[in-house]
């Protein structure tokens, strides 16, 4: 299994095949070369420039005088929570309520869930907020305390 964690390989493969399939078959193996070189900066180039905008806009929210920003995920598990609570506990306690004091059949009772997406979603965001809260209170250095500061919203100590 070949794993790429850098992208180095991933934008050297685009780099050939895009010299592969448009440069013409009478160039030689050097002006291949350079042209796969060529490309393979611009692309390196672009992703960095890519990779730039995206830390500054996390860079931006973090800074920001606006503190709700950094306590957007900590809302978002705390909102499901509360989400999870009312359909499955208070609503599910207010029909049984309801159907046993105007004596129906407790085979009546509505059938509510919270659909798929909202534990996909809430999951997600519940297991990067625990881990990277794991890992900054047990003051993970280096660039796994940096993600977890970057994750939490937290500040870094080196």
């Amino acid at each position: 299994m070949n794993l790429d964690f850098t992208g180095v390989g991933s934008v050297a493969e685009l780099a050939k095949s895009v010299v592969e399939r448009i440069w013409p078959e009478r160039a030689t193996e050097a002006e291949r070369a350079r042209a796969q070189i060529a490309i393979q900066e611009m692309l390196e180039k672009r992703e960095a420039q890519i990779l730039s905008a995206q830390r500054d806009v996390m860079v931006a929210e973090l800074t920001q005088g606006d503190a709700y920003t950094k306590r957007a995920r900590p809302t978002i598990v705390y909102m499901g929570l509360c989400f999870i609570g009312l359909v499955h506990v208070v609503l599910p306690v207010a029909a049984w309520a309801v159907l046993t004091a105007t004596a129906k059949p407790l085979a009546a009772m509505p059938d509510i869930s919270l659909p798929g997406e909202f534990w996909a979603a809430w999951g997600g965001v519940c297991s990067v907020w625990v881990l990277g809260r794991t890992l900054e209170k047990r003051g993970a250095g280096g660039a796994v305390g940096k993600a977890a500061a970057l994750v939490t919203g937290g500040r870094f100590h080196d």
